[in-house]
C-alpha cells in the first residue's frame, strides 16, 4: 500500500474508474490539457483522450447542467468546480433538477454525477 496525498487519491480514484468504466467521463473548467487547477486531473485527458476528460466554458450552472443529462443518458460524469465559492451559480440545478430527479419522475429517472 503506497502513501498519496489527497491530490494523487483523487487522481488515482479517477484514473481506476475511467479504466473500469466506459462510461466515466471527466469535464470541468481546465481539467483537460492543464490538468485542473490543483493537478488532480492531470494526465487523464492524455491517457483517456478528449472525449472522455475535457475541458469546459467558465459556466458552473451550465456544466452541472449538462452533467445531469448526461447523466440521465446512462454516461457517469465527475464535473469539478474549481473553487468551493464557485458552486453557487450551480446549486439551483443542484437542488432543483438533480436533487429531485428521481422523485419529481416517479422513479423513472436517476442522473449519477459526481461534482468534485
Amino acid at each position: 500500500m503506497s502513501t498519496m496525498n489527497m491530490v494523487q487519491a483523487v487522481n488515482s480514484a479517477m484514473d481506476v474508474m475511467l479504466a473500469q468504466d466506459p462510461n466515466v467521463i471527466v469535464f470541468g473548467e481546465d481539467v483537460g490539457y492543464f490538468g485542473g487547477v490543483f493537478r488532480c486531473t492531470e494526465g487523464l485527458q492524455k491517457k483517456y483522450g478528449e472525449h472522455r476528460v475535457f475541458d469546459t466554458p467558465i459556466a458552473e450552472g451550465g456544466i452541472v447542467a449538462a452533467a445531469i443529462g448526461m447523466g440521465v443518458n446512462g454516461l457517469r460524469p465527475v464535473v469539478e468546480i474549481q473553487f468551493a465559492d464557485y458552486i453557487y451559480p450551480a446549486f439551483d440545478q443542484i437542488v432543483s433538477e438533480l436533487a429531485r430527479l428521481r422523485y419529481r419522475s416517479g422513479g423513472q429517472y436517476w442522473s449519477p454525477v459526481t461534482i468534485r
